[in-house]
């Protein structure tokens, strides 16, 4: 349907009737907030990415519904900016890209690789973020992304709990 403009303040529409400026104001408004709530998933996206850039250390990790000790784990960096992670481990470096589901409940991450020997593939994991920590359950194999912040004996989910240096 097409709105034809007709008098100052008046529109009128194929069927005759007159739309005064109170009712195109209120379509306006019904429009803009459409409008939003299509591209808030997008700015939320970039408010998480951009919570998530940084520097981040291990603080704590859970595998198999137990804390795991592990000097390995506690010599972990991991640098963020933008959509592009950085790794630093006592063997080198790893670096991949980030996407982000903050829609999905528990939101959710794929940490996809994109030097070394697993360039290309793609960690599930889901996420949160609190100030300077975030925390980050990874789907180890190919079972499936985690639906929870927590670790069960025979499960494949690595829990982390990282704080922001």
């Amino acid at each position: 349907m097409t709105w034809v403009p007709k008098a100052a303040g008046v529109l009128d529409t194929p069927t005759g009737a007159n739309i005064d400026s109170e009712m195109k104001h209120r379509l306006f408004l019904s429009a803009l907030v459409a409008l939003f709530t299509l591209l808030s998933p997008l700015a939320a996206r970039a408010d998480d990415l951009k919570a998530m850039e940084g520097t981040w250390t291990v603080e704590a990790v859970e595998a198999g519904g137990k804390a795991v000790e592990s000097e390995d784990m506690k010599v972990l960096v991991v640098k963020i900016a933008g959509d592009r992670y950085e790794l630093r481990t006592k063997d080198g470096m790893d670096a991949g890209s980030l996407k982000l589901d903050e829609t999905q409940m528990p939101k959710t991450m794929d940490a996809t690789d994109r030097e070394g020997l697993d360039a290309g593939k793609a960690i599930k994991a889901i996420y949160e973020i609190t100030g300077d920590t975030m925390r980050v359950c990874y789907g180890l194999d190919d079972s499936g992304r985690p639906t929870e912040f927590a670790t069960k004996e025979g499960s494949p989910w690595l829990l982390v709990t990282y704080k922001r240096e």
